[in-house]
């Protein structure tokens, strides 16, 4: 009975995967076509909802919206929605604009806009250039990067007044949201007006994105959190200060302008800067640092490659460019999930140019089935470890009577050794697995951020170090209780 409870879980789980392996795919082994490829990846990929824009050419090509937002209105292509991957590099071609007009200078030094943006030391002060390539040389462990206090802009800003650089401005990258939310206030004070109502001017208008703000909307879309792919409703993100890093509304129709005039300025009479200034945008501002007007920068089999990725509350998105192709995806999911920004949404993208260029795709990696897997493993493991937590007395019991067949202390002070060295572990694990994600990222990771991303995956693992430390104390308790195990003298 003993083994058969031993091997049990083992076998549950053997079967959930052998089940997944070997079960009908509802995909094609390649797709020909942008419809069926999104359509169906939306429900491989575990998605509750996203629209999608693609450009060949230069031009659009295909722009359409599948599943439901967080409310459980149907996306189309004219949902409003989150687009958080889009936030910097529309921020960017803001303050390229005003360079053009030698408004606003790449080397010039922040303090020479905001005379009070200071950092502790002598290391230098940053520029301009600095914050667009993510290289101000202070990292998010001197101070709180999220500032979810901050009233306005500028108080948000501010709060990165007085952290301590790791190192001079310019010599490494690093993350930031609160170097894009500076720019934002350095273009406010250059152009006399909220960083809103530029944005607006100077992109959204130029460019007829009718439906895209970068204002704290009152009515704001709702997205959803990923539970092993079952989707959560969230309450709608807000953000007083954030439209620069990640805060925009936009929808797949007004992702499609903007991206063709990207990859095709010279289709448009009219744009945000002249078109023979755009070929800049994709190219590095220093030296080393893979990050330029708000995208990050590599290489292709054809030439330059752009992207980037985004998550805020219940959103997640990816933008993708292919200059020398003329080719560009832009996906944006009303679902925040860790997984599926790492693994689905550079599949969509990667696969949707395939079916542009070379006219198909194989199908990407199911991830919506390795949800379902993690799902039942966690329900096993949690379970398990609930028996163990509840047969503590017996654990117990066992250590005591070896201990007084051997009439020594030996057998209860190592079983209390293991207690202990049981909830040292489980404390440490959840105290430092933030921090080794954050490691992971190169950026500040919180419990909170965690259940944002990932809600299934850091509940189970709270879980299992919840019941590790119950089943150890528990175990401590009757080991070393009133009634525990006394040496015969």
């Amino acid at each position: 009975m003993k083994v058969l409870k031993r091997i049990a879980p083992f076998a549950v789980i053997v079967a959930a995967i052998l089940l997944l392996l070997y079960l009908p795919d509802i995909a094609p082994e390649r797709y020909s076509d942008l419809a069926t490829f999104f359509r169906v990846e939306m429900k491989r990929q575990g998605y509750s909802g996203f629209s999608v824009a693609a450009i060949a050419d230069g031009s659009v090509l295909y722009v359409d919206g599948f599943g439901a937002e967080g409310s459980g209105k149907a996306i189309g292509p004219d949902t409003r929605l989150y687009a958080p991957a889009a936030a910097k590099s529309l921020a960017a071609l803001a303050a390229y604009s005003l360079m053009r007009e030698r408004r606003l200078s790449l080397d010039l030094r922040v303090r020479d806009y905001l005379p009070w943006f200071d950092f502790a030391g002598d290391l230098g002060d940053p520029t301009i250039r600095n914050l667009l390539s993510h290289a101000s040389g202070v990292m998010d462990r001197s101070f709180d990067d999220s500032h979810p206090a901050a009233p306005d802009l500028e108080a948000a800003v501010r709060s990165i007044v007085g952290a301590i650089p790791t190192e001079a401005p310019g010599l490494r990258f690093h993350y930031l949201d609160t170097d894009y939310q500076a720019l934002a206030l350095v273009m406010e004070k250059v152009a006399g007006k909220p960083y809103a109502s530029l944005l607006n001017e100077r992109v959204f208008l130029p460019l007829g994105m009718k439906s895209s703000s970068a204002r704290d909307l009152e009515q704001a879309p709702r997205g959803s959190a990923s539970f092993f792919a079952v989707a959560l409703p969230r309450a709608a993100p807000r953000s007083p200060f954030g439209a620069a890093s990640g805060y925009v509304v936009t929808t797949a129709s007004d992702m499609g302008q903007y991206l063709a005039f990207l990859l095709g300025p010279e289709k448009f009479k009219r744009g945000p800067i002249a078109a023979k200034a755009v070929d800049a945008f994709f190219d590095p501002l220093a030296p080393g640092i893979p990050y330029g007007f708000g995208l990050f920068l590599g290489r292709s089999e054809s030439g330059r490659f752009a992207y980037h990725d985004g998550s805020i509350e219940g959103f997640s998105s990816r933008i993708a460019l292919w200059p020398e192709e003329k080719t560009g995806i832009a996906v944006i999911a009303a679902e925040g999930s860790l997984l599926q920004s790492l693994i689905s949404m550079p599949g969509l993208t990667e696969g949707a140019r395939r079916i542009i260029r070379d006219g198909s795709a194989p199908r990407p990696f199911p991830l919506g089935r390795l949800y379902i897997l993690l799902a039942v493993v966690a329900l096993v493991h949690i379970f398990a470890l609930a028996l163990q937590t509840g047969g503590a007395l017996r654990w117990a019991k066992e250590a005591r009577d070896k201990a007084e067949a051997k009439g020594a202390n030996g057998p209860v002070s190592f079983a209390t050794f293991r207690c202990w060295a049981g909830i040292a572990a489980r404390v440490a694990a959840s105290l430092c697995c933030p921090a080794a994600i954050g490691l992971a990222f190169g950026r500040v990771v919180t419990w909170n951020t965690l259940f944002e991303l990932e809600p299934g995956l850091a509940a189970w693992f709270l879980s299992v170090c919840m019941f590790g430390f119950l089943r150890n104390t528990a175990r401590l308790v009757w080991i070393r209780g009133p009634s525990g195990f006394r040496r015969p003298r």
